[in-house]
């Protein structure tokens, strides 16, 4: 109920700031057809604007609310009326009575004009049905419809004026203006700005006419014929009469010039449509979300008091490691719960059989009742089953066991409900939400870099250089030169296998044993002290020769009496490149 008086509220505020633009801006100028459909407009504005939502701009709800959601699961709550209530809908059905009297008095007025359409004659031209009456009020249009006054020449000079004053109502669909703006006054009968937008359209409509009338005709003489006619100071509603009270108005509009930079002051609405636009939205999104962050601040203060730990905000302010050991322990609240569960779900369906079974009892029962057939032995059978199917469904449901496991899974779901308010808790914070924003941030930075020129041209270098390489080994020439490679491989086997680098390598390892014991024999004989050594014909000492790896010497000779005769001995060695 207060949001549908808020609404009214925002209503009467936003058609006051578009009048007064008009009233600062517009009114009174030459471009009526822009000022016709500028109030049209902010009748309407006025009235859906209200109705928009808008999330951007706006606060936002507390994080709590989760909190508070899961601890009222548990409590039944019943709703009193209060005084405001009644106040308020008391207020309501006043309104809505004084809105129907309105409606009501616009329906009999068109009501009226239908009587009026069967009460003179008609006469048919150019699409337009011409009414012959003595009515004080004419003449006046109604969509389509003229109603002309007797006592006015229709081929005199003020018929004349006076018929294409009414032309030009019936042409632009005046009617449809009266008819929106008087529905909407009467609806909302407390806005004053809607009389006042109603009252600049009326007024607005005559310009329109008053301008069309008198074209390329003498303005003075039609200025003239307004004021020497007389205005009987009634008129049906929604219709558009040629007289009026607003005679100086109109005499002043005739004589007014254009008005100079009207397209700004046309373009200078634009802004403000959309200004009102953003504080209506951002402001009352606003409002609702502060009220609503109080209440749930009250409702949560009040329920740490009562109901929960003194430490719940420990409890909640989770962490990662923290946030492990709650998904943790849910895990075992469901383990737990689980068994607990199927139990009570097996008494469910033992109860649901046995109902389904007294169900079908009962009904042949019924049929049995229904032909009055109650002495019957089918029928005592019938009862005593069913009484005996009734006291099996209570003891179900009255065992302590069926209570217990009742009462067990309450309390566990309370438990899963609390952690879970932790977990909400988690990821509605600061902290995780900054996370996020952050792996946004780096996946759309990579997706930035996949999708730069950089990045895309190494992809198709790669592609390149890939497709390339595949066209090389797939070639005749890199073919050839693989099957020469297995040939000269498969000849390499071979030659190793042969009988001759058998022979050879056996002969090698012959020798490297005999260089071994030759070299044995040096160290241990008296030659080595006095002899000259040379190792890759280079001279060498017998510390330099003891030193040598005997694996690595590929021949030995030695001279104990020298090369050529001579008394001091030599040994050559040879080792392997």
């Amino acid at each position: 109920m207060e949001a549908l008086f808020l609404y009214f509220g925002k209503v009467v505020l936003g058609s006051g700031v578009m009048f007064l633009y008009y009233r600062l801006f517009l009114k009174d100028k030459t471009f009526h057809h822009y000022n016709r459909f500028y109030l049209l407009a902010s009748v309407v504005i006025s009235l859906l604007l209200p109705l928009l939502k808008v999330s951007y701009f706006t606060f936002e709800v507390n994080s709590d609310i989760y909190l508070l959601f899961n601890r009222l699961n548990g409590f039944n709550s019943s709703n009193n009326l209060s005084n405001d209530f009644v106040y308020l809908s008391f207020s309501a059905v006043v309104a809505g009575l004084v809105s129907v009297f309105f409606l009501s008095r616009l329906l009999f007025g068109l009501f009226k004009i239908q009587r009026l359409k069967k009460k003179f004659l008609k006469q048919n031209f150019e699409g337009i049905s011409f009414y012959q009456t003595d009515l004080n009020e004419a003449p006046f249009s109604f969509f389509r419809n003229l109603f002309w006054k007797d006592s006015i020449a229709l081929q005199s000079d003020l018929g004349r004026q006076i018929l294409k004053h009414e032309m030009v109502h019936i042409e632009q669909k005046h009617s449809w203006d009266k008819i929106f703006i008087e529905t909407a006054t009467s609806l909302f009968w407390f806005n004053p700005f809607f009389y006042l937008i109603q009252k600049e359209i009326n007024l607005i409509h005559e310009y329109l006419a008053d301008k069309k009338a008198v074209k390329n005709s003498d303005t003075k003489a039609f200025a003239q014929m307004l004021l020497a006619s007389h205005f009987s100071g009634k008129h049906l509603p929604a219709t558009s009469p040629f007289l009026s009270s607003n005679l100086k108005k109109r005499l002043t509009m005739l004589k007014k010039s254009k008005t100079k930079f009207s397209y700004a002051r046309k373009i200078l609405a634009l802004p403000l449509f959309f200004l009102l636009a953003f504080i209506y939205l951002v402001n009352a999104k606003n409002k609702e979300i502060k009220n609503t962050n109080l209440e749930v601040e009250h409702l949560i203060s009040t329920l740490k008091s009562d109901t929960i730990a003194p430490n719940i905000k420990e409890q909640n302010a989770l962490n990662e490691n923290s946030l492990e050991s709650v998904q943790t322990k849910i895990g075992e609240k469901q383990n737990e719960i689980q068994p607990l569960q199927d139990s009570f779900n097996a008494k469910n369906e033992e109860a649901r059989k046995i109902g389904e079974e007294l169900r079908l009892k009962t009904e042949a029962l019924r049929k049995l009742t229904d032909k009055k057939d109650f002495d019957s032995p089918k029928f005592k059978n019938l009862d005593s089953e069913i009484n005996d199917l009734s006291a099996k469904m209570d003891a179900i449901y009255s065992k302590e066991d069926f209570k217990n496991i009742e009462k067990l899974l309450s309390e566990k779901y309370g438990e899963m409900d609390q952690l879970y308010a932790k977990l909400d808790a988690y990821y509605n914070s600061a902290d995780f939400k900054n996370r996020i924003e952050e792996a946004e941030k780096q996946g759309k930075a990579a997706e930035r870099l996949v999708n730069s020129p950089k990045f895309k041209k190494q992809i198709a270098d790669a592609e390149k250089q890939g497709r390339k390489a595949e066209k090389l080994v797939n070639s005749p020439k890199f073919k050839k030169q693989i099957a020469d490679a297995e040939k000269i491989a498969e000849e390499a086997v071979k030659q190793i296998n042969s009988t001759e680098i058998q022979q050879s390598i056996k002969d090698a390892e012959q020798a490297v044993k005999d260089a071994q014991i030759s070299l044995n024999d040096s160290k241990n004989s008296s030659l080595n002290k006095n002899a000259n050594i040379f190792i890759d014909g280079k001279s060498a000492t017998n510390e330099e020769m003891q030193k040598l790896d005997p694996n690595k010497i590929e021949s030995m000779h030695v001279f104990k009496k020298g090369f050529e005769g001579k008394k001091t001995g030599e040994i050559y060695i040879k080792l392997k490149k």
